[in-house]
């Protein structure tokens, strides 16, 4: 068997979540990719519909700008890369935050999941209640991870 197909092999060889965080890479991924992904639902939000596919283009512009906003946030949060990079912006956060920042981004993509997979099972307003918590706890995540690096970017005493 070839070893690019052997789960063992590949399972060893994949870089760990937090490792994947640390990398300066991500920070243009996520940037890009979100600021498309809005820009793409609200140019799709606002285009003129009626009938049936006012829903559907309703619902693919939610989802879009659902998951940019969590993707914008990761890649805001990724390392920063060298000075001379074009997505050298100056926010640099800690392990802590960055993970903090992660886990709320997993959380809030998530959401809209368990709302697709959990409606049809009868339980709406549990599967709501489930889908809008995620999102709440996910959004304090994120904000905690980056009013905590505002916090110590202020409190630092060359930064006045």
């Amino acid at each position: 068997m070839d070893r690019s197909l052997d789960v063992g092999h590949v399972a060893e060889t994949l870089p760990d979540l937090w490792q994947a965080l640390e990398d300066p890479r991500l920070r243009p991924f996520g940037l890009v990719g979100g600021v498309g992904l809005l820009a793409v639902g609200a140019v799709l939000s606002l285009a003129p519909t009626s009938g049936t596919s006012a829903f559907w283009s309703n619902a693919v512009a939610a989802t879009l700008v659902f998951v940019g906003v969590p993707l914008f946030c990761l890649g805001l949060a990724a390392r920063e890369p060298a000075s001379d990079s074009w997505f050298h912006i100056g926010v640099d956060l800690s392990t802590k935050q960055r993970q903090a920042v992660a886990i709320g981004t997993f959380c809030i993509t998530l959401a809209p999941i368990v709302m697709v997979l959990g409606s049809p099972l009868g339980l709406k307003t549990v599967v709501l209640a489930t889908a809008a918590t995620m999102t709440f706890v996910g959004s304090a995540l994120i904000l905690t991870g980056f009013v905590a690096w505002t916090a110590e970017t202020l409190a630092e005493p060359g930064s006045n």
